[in-house]
């Protein structure tokens, strides 16, 4: 027994002592068996109803155990002293009224028990809900610190989308350029072909021309030769001759067929060439050039763009179409920056769009090759933003004579 334990017994014993022999006559006259026994019932009641049970156990199951007693004795003492004097049951309601009162202290004992148990959880439970306050002012404050944040960032993205539509407005501005420039092809080739066309017709009026001559000079030459039997062997010479002419003629005719059926494959090719969207085609020297801008095909990573692939997906189906024609990527870049800097990565812009045709579009490599020219070949001046976005180009040259 711990000395809180002993100190509360000794109270209780010094009390019940007092009760039984201290007090007086009229005092303990006043208390009876009965009485104590139904305090101690309703004092052990109390002490239930407190949770005593539960976190004082020790105490209420004393309790309950002298109150089972002091109503075993009183029980007992109806029994033999029913027929008795009433002097003769005084010792015995003694002891009923010292067992009563032990088990309604000990009830008192455990209800304070209790209550104080009870005070300590709720002392507990309101440190807790103090925490948990202090912690919820806590995450307001980092929540409050969270929004001011989340209000620079939109600022900043604020920026970036007044950045981002200028950037669209120069990127209208150079479309709205290509269409005009490719209008002006447009023109230069329908004016191209037409003057081929006049050309084709006066070369084949000439040509017919010719041939009805020289068909007029073969019947002359042969009237002459059944007319002329000894000029036989000079005027054989002169046949062969001009059969030999009218053979070279003849080669001639076939060369400018060829030529024209090249111009006509050609011109068929710039046409297709100049519907693949976000590029520009142009004839050059035996070569056909499809230009298309850097920011159309590369993300800020040097990779191949979304829209970037759309465009080279259908450059792809262009050269399948002629898997004859060799094929040249030249990279080039702008002016700002080393030489040598320049030079790689207009190398590399090179090599990423074949790659790309090679891989994903099943290009055959040995048609296809690769070289980065840097800022030596520049299409515009490189003292503007727009000039140097102009320079920063890919040109896929399509080979279209030997």
């Amino acid at each position: 027994m711990n000395p809180r334990n002993r100190s509360q017994a000794s109270f209780c014993l010094f009390l019940v002592l007092g009760l039984l022999f201290g007090s007086p006559l009229w005092a303990r006259a006043a208390t009876t068996p009965t009485m104590i026994i139904e305090e101690a019932k309703f004092a052990i009641d109390q002490a239930r109803r407190a949770g005593a049970d539960k976190v004082a156990l020790d105490d209420f199951m004393a309790a309950k155990s002298w109150l089972s007693q002091a109503e075993k004795e009183y029980e007992a003492k109806k029994g033999i002293f029913s027929l008795s004097r009433l002097g003769s049951s005084e010792g015995k309601d003694q002891e009923i009224i010292y067992l009563g009162t032990m088990a309604k202290l000990k009830a008192m004992t455990a209800e304070a028990k209790a209550r104080k148990s009870t005070t300590s959880n709720t002392l507990k439970e309101g440190r807790r809900e103090l925490t948990d306050y202090q912690n919820a002012i806590e995450a307001m404050k980092q929540k409050l610190v969270e929004v001011e944040q989340a209000r620079q960032i939109q600022a900043k993205a604020e920026e970036e989308r007044k950045s981002l539509e200028e950037v669209k407005r120069k990127t209208t501005d150079l479309e709205e350029q290509k269409k005009r420039e490719l209008e002006q092809a447009q023109r230069r080739s329908a004016e191209l072909e037409a003057q081929k066309q006049k050309e084709i017709q006066a070369s084949r009026l000439e040509e017919s021309t010719r041939l009805a001559q020289k068909e007029r000079e073969l019947a002359e030459a042969r009237l002459k030769t059944e007319q002329m039997a000894a000029q036989q062997v000079r005027e054989a010479a002169e046949l062969k001759a001009r059969e030999v002419k009218l053979a070279a003629e003849r080669d001639k005719l076939a060369t400018l067929q060829k030529k024209t059926e090249a111009m006509e494959k050609e011109k068929a090719m710039l046409v297709e060439a100049s519907k693949i969207p976000q590029a520009s085609a142009k004839a050059g020297d035996k070569e056909l050039i499809i230009t298309i801008l850097a920011i159309n095909l590369f993300t800020p990573a040097m990779e191949i763009s979304g829209p970037g692939t759309g465009i080279l997906d259908q450059v792809g189906g262009f050269l399948k179409k002629y898997p004859d024609n060799k094929v040249v990527v030249r990279g080039h870049t702008d002016s700002t920056g080393s030489e040598s800097t320049n030079r790689t990565v207009s190398e590399k812009r090179a090599k990423k769009v074949r790659e790309y045709l090679v891989a994903n579009q099943n290009v055959n490599p040995s048609q296809v090759t690769a070289m980065g020219l840097g800022p030596s070949q520049p299409a515009a001046t490189n003292a503007t933003e727009a000039g140097r976005a102009l320079n920063r180009r890919v040109e896929i040259a399509v080979q279209t004579g030997e």
